[in-house]
């Protein structure tokens, strides 16, 4: 009776070390990109935002970036009021995209910024990413959007935006990486 055990154990035990195998290499979110702190400011009827990231390129992005391609990247915030016992009510949903990209030709890294047009050249990919960590003075929410008697939430992420990303990346049978690359969602309360 065991001998029959054995095989079937043995097929178990074999099936999962492959599994294990062709799992793609998965960077923590944690580890990769983060928000640190968030503080909003209410100046003349808007909500101005300023807010600190942590962003760690685990190597396999930074070889593809190396290699050619484009990098987007996303930071989506949202502001909404919370309703008991029922979904939650969305007031305002930003999404702010950017395009970062290495020209070997300029050797240099450049961002675009989606929703203004401006491009900027930096000497390396550091420093094109130390431009992305402070937010400062990003123009939220202006309060005729909301109901001064009610009180609202916000919050945000960054990631790698997955609609955009370049369709090469997207196959798993050329990179064995993870490319579902976003940090936590920060969330605080929008203080009128």
């Amino acid at each position: 009776m065991s001998g029959l055990r054995w095989p079937k154990q043995l097929f178990a035990l074999v099936l999962a070390l492959s599994a294990l195998a062709v799992q793609p290499v998965q960077a923590t979110t944690a580890d990769v990109f983060a928000v640190q702190s968030v503080t909003t400011r209410l100046q003349e009827r808007v909500y101005f935002l300023n807010a600190v990231f942590d962003l760690q390129l685990p190597s396999y992005i930074t070889r593809a970036i190396n290699q050619g391609f484009e990098l987007p990247l996303v930071m989506e915030i949202e502001v909404y009021r919370r309703i008991p016992f029922w979904f939650d009510e969305e007031v305002v949903y930003i999404k702010q995209q950017y395009r970062l990209n290495y020209h070997s030709l300029l050797d240099a890294v450049s961002i675009l910024n989606v929703n203004s047009g401006l491009k900027q050249l930096y000497p390396d990919m550091s420093t094109a990413l130390d431009s992305l960590t402070v937010l400062l003075d990003y123009p939220m929410l202006d309060t005729d959007n909301l109901d001064l008697q009610r009180s609202y939430r916000a919050r945000m992420r960054l990631g790698i935006d997955q609609e955009e990303l370049p369709l090469p990346l997207k196959s798993s049978s050329l990179w064995q990486n993870d490319w579902t690359v976003a940090s936590e969602w920060f969330e605080w309360e929008v203080e009128q």
